[in-house]
């Protein structure tokens, strides 16, 4: 009884705070916008486009995240874990000189893009997740540079967020610039919905607008505002990992990584609220309720929203005749389904339906549009592939021999022989409190591929529930919880293919995690997982 009030209070005292956070910026003159009403996909996708195949541009590039074109035609591509790429004739040279990066879980080399007068400044901007060492954690930062024989020069760091976060995950990030010169960017929630989304004085969950130098517009709606940070744009965004220009109108567009269920398209208007922890159409990745309010009084419905999620990532608005059909819709990458998602827009910008372009490609990380009128989309694990009209002949990818080395298959790990503590031989206490903690890592790191189920998503992310991975493969299982593993895996007799980061957790979470996982959803196991054992567990 104690808890259940105890946590009625607590929730309390967060949605009060929201409600004086509302009246705090409540005084900002916001944009006249006709309030929007909520419309959810449907279940199922309406079309299996097949007019359309990929064409392989360039290979080995594990998870590219961003890439725009230099004048020449030829690309600049980021690669997460902290190279940039210079891609000319399906050839990659590493940039020089590129700025460290915090490689972790959802951190990494982030976007890319050119400023719009490049050819007259030279200017390339880009979005990282930086550590500051003078402070723990680390946050999204925006940087512009030149690029000069294959290295960045006159590096300019031109924002940063602020306070740091220990958290690895939800970092953004994109940029767009609109026709006014001004740059926009994203900063995910960084995993502190409860404090970030909805608190104007703490980065993170927002949209930024900078002038192209990093100066802040007057104009910015929370300039002037104590303790403010006068960057911010729009606010109350979980995850915004897409974003584009809307050509019709010149509105910046973001969808936003949500939840379980709930991810979302929202045109963004300055200093409008989008809600974000405190109305959702989501729910954790666990099956927990968030809250109970989808809709609230001076928060902002969103345009669209997924349900079941595709765990969208890139998007783009096609402009371009090459694709007829397609022209003034919007094009959006799904990591979870594998496919390009073609989200048919109505003359007045409302969603009419979807249909599947690109089916089976595999996790979609980034769209654009090249300056030669065709979509590329960048795929995990594979590289960036071209979308081409399909001469209607079942086509085959090739690839080049760095991406089908078999030496990546990390069914070839060498044995590891590891003896384990025994169940039997740890106290009840000891157990109870390794899966309540390993439970709460799970939740918090894994549930959102794996589901809180551990029944994992078909053809995407292996199940953890009965999975002879957690059993049968338990050094297997370990190392790419530390190491990430790259190529292809067999759980339960289904291979699964594709790219996993590390995760970023220390030896303690590491053990927690396994014995959580491996006591849940039907496994068992005797053996219990210590730190000092994790420690043992070397990279290959």
């Amino acid at each position: 009884m104690k808890s259940s009030l105890g946590l009625f209070v607590l929730a309390s005292l967060f949605f009060i705070s929201c409600g004086q956070k509302q009246k705090e910026v409540a005084k900002v003159e916001t944009e006249k916008s006709v309030p929007l009403v909520a419309i959810k996909t449907t279940e199922e996708i309406t079309i299996d486009q097949q007019t359309y195949t990929s064409e392989l541009v360039v290979d080995g590039i594990d998870i590219p995240w961003g890439m725009t074109w230099l004048p020449d035609g030829s690309m600049l591509v980021t690669e997460r874990s902290g190279t940039l790429y210079h891609v000319k004739n399906g050839e990659k040279t590493a940039i020089k000189n590129v700025p460290e990066v915090f490689a972790r879980n959802q951190g990494g080399l982030l976007d890319v893009t050119l400023h719009p007068k490049y050819e007259q400044n030279g200017w390339v901007y880009i979005t990282y997740s930086i550590v500051d060492k003078n402070e723990k954690g680390s946050h999204t930062a925006l940087i512009r540079a030149k690029l000069e024989d294959n290295a960045l020069v006159s590096i300019e760091k031109l924002y940063q967020g602020s306070p740091n976060v220990k958290t690895a995950h939800h970092f953004g990030s994109r940029i767009v610039f609109d026709a006014a010169g001004y740059v926009y960017f994203t900063i995910g929630d960084r995993g502190k919905r409860d404090e970030n989304p909805q608190d104007i004085t703490k980065d993170g969950g927002k949209v930024y607008r900078l002038h192209d130098d990093g100066r802040i517009p007057e104009d910015n709606p929370f300039v002037g505002e104590k303790d403010a940070k006068t960057a911010i744009f729009s606010y109350g965004h979980r995850n915004p990992q897409g974003m584009a220009v809307n050509p019709r109108t010149g509105q910046i567009w973001v969808h936003e990584h949500g939840p379980r269920g709930g991810d979302e398209i929202n045109p963004v208007t300055k200093a409008v609220n989008y809600g974000w922890p405190v109305i959702t159409y989501g729910i954790n990745y666990s099956g927990t309720t968030i809250t109970d309010e989808k809709a609230r009084d001076g928060m902002q419905q969103p345009l669209y929203y997924w349900v079941p999620s595709i765990a969208p990532s890139g998007m783009a608005f096609v402009t371009s005749d090459i694709y007829p059909e397609l022209k003034g819709h919007l094009v959006v990458g799904s990591l979870k389904f594998q496919y390009l998602e073609l989200v048919v827009l109505t003359e007045n910008d409302k969603v009419a339906k979807r249909e599947k372009l690109l089916d089976g490609i595999g996790r979609v990380r980034s769209v654009r549009q090249g300056p030669d009128g065709h979509i590329y989309v960048g795929v995990d694990g594979k590289g960036v592939y071209k979308m081409v009209k399909n001469s209607g002949e079942k086509q085959v990818v090739k690839t080049t021999k760095e991406t089908e080395t078999k030496a990546e298959n990390t069914e070839e790990i060498e044995q590891v022989v590891t003896t384990f503590t025994k169940v039997s031989d740890v106290s009840k206490k000891e157990i109870e409190a390794s899966f309540k903690r390993g439970k709460t890592v799970y939740t918090n790191v894994c549930a959102q591929c794996h589901m809180g189920n551990g029944e994992g998503v078909a053809k995407a992310f292996p199940p953890l529930a009965k999975s002879d991975w957690l059993t049968d493969k338990v050094v297997e299982s370990i190392r790419s919880i530390k190491y990430g593993l790259k190529g292809e895996i067999t759980v339960n007799g289904v291979k699964y293919r594709g790219i996993m980061s590390p995760l970023g957790l220390n030896v303690k979470q590491i053990a927690d995690v396994m014995n959580y996982t491996s006591n849940s959803w039907g496994n068992t196991t005797e053996n219990f997982y210590t730190p000092k054992k994790m420690s043992e567990v070397k990279k290959k």
